[in-house]
């Protein structure tokens, strides 16, 4: 690290420019008289010992009794071990005062601008966590990789990876693809949180993002990433792993396109569905029960939908999120 990027860190830190000139001089040259300090770091001489009192108060330096008096510097990982136990000790009391102050306010329909490489992370991890049914993820490899002991403990959820770079995906989803051409950062999570940044926002080097990433809970945007995911990144990349799986009953569907798969592998037509959803042109809640009588896939799997019928011979036509064309827009549907 340059010493210019060093200062700047120690100013992260609440030394002011005089004090990171003085401290930085102690610690290369040994103990030193105020003269001597004042001379070697360039601190003006009538602030020399404000500054050298400002360093003893925050623990970064001490003095000698002999005479001439001279100042010492405390050991780098002493120094710095003591604030983090001061800021970590100081940071959860405020967060328990915080928690006790805090409101919580449901929000719909938000985005969430960041700037910050730890925020955005922290994000991803949520969305790791709280995935039920679904989660797409498309990132660069090193980033795949940070989140690899997450996802391994991920069993329940339909995970799909698109990694760009070269090298070694982890097997960590279903079907794991890979292209070395980079893209969009997109993270989908069930139909609730979306992650996007621009594919450079992770090239800097320091904490802050490169630019900004979203954060997305508007169904509107979080529909149209995922079609961007699946129709324009997704048939790109290069299949690398693909796990097989045996169909266990019941199965909980979030995106109709995988059951229509199923349908096909294992030959579903005729089997007992739950369909929870709206119906299409009144908006109203659907909740039908019935048996999986056909299905209907389009050239590229732009539109994938089931018709099943209901116990009294009704037939519906189900099509899945943001459904236009079809009787029922299905936010899951359960194969029993």
């Amino acid at each position: 690290m340059r010493e210019r990027e060093l200062r700047v860190l120690m100013k992260d830190l609440g030394l002011n420019e005089y004090e990171v000139r003085a401290y930085l001089t102690l610690i290369k040259r040994g103990a030193l008289t105020a003269g001597e300090l004042a001379a070697l770091s360039k601190v003006p001489q009538p602030r020399i010992y404000d500054v050298i009192q400002s360093l003893m108060t925050k623990g970064f330096v001490t003095t000698s009794g002999s005479r001439p008096k001279k100042v010492i510097p405390v050991e780098p990982a002493r120094v710095l071990d003591a604030m983090k136990e001061k800021y970590e000790r100081r940071i959860s009391i405020v967060r328990d005062e915080l928690e006790k102050l805090y409101t919580p306010v449901e929000e719909t329909g938000t985005v969430l601008v960041v700037k910050s490489k730890i925020t955005l992370e922290d994000y991803i991890r949520k969305a790791i966590k709280n995935a039920r049914l679904h989660l797409s993820i498309a990132a660069p490899l090193s980033l795949i990789e940070k989140f690899e002991d997450e996802l391994r403990k991920k069993q329940k959820p339909e995970i799909h990876i698109f990694a760009y770079g070269n090298g070694n995906v982890p097997k960590v989803g279903r079907t794991v693809k890979i292209r070395e051409v980079s893209d969009p950062l997109i993270v989908i999570q069930d139909r609730e949180l979306g992650i996007y940044a621009p594919y450079d926002a992770l090239t800097t080097s320091g904490s802050s993002l490169y630019g900004y990433a979203l954060i997305i809970e508007d169904q509107n945007l979080l529909f149209m990433f995922d079609r961007y995911f699946y129709h324009v990144l997704w048939p790109t990349g290069k299949t690398v792993y693909h796990e097989e799986r045996r169909l266990e009953l019941p199965k909980e569907y979030l995106r109709i396109r995988e059951l229509v798969e199923d349908i096909k592998k294992f030959n579903l037509v005729g089997y007992k569905v739950e369909v929870l959803g709206k119906f299409v042109k009144t908006r109203r809640t659907a909740h039908l029960t019935g048996r999986i009588a056909g299905f209907f896939e389009s050239e590229g799997k732009v539109i994938s939908n089931i018709t099943i019928e209901t116990p009294d011979g009704e037939r519906y036509v189900v099509g899945g999120w943001n459904s236009s064309l079809e009787d029922v827009e299905a936010e899951r549907i359960i194969l029993l």
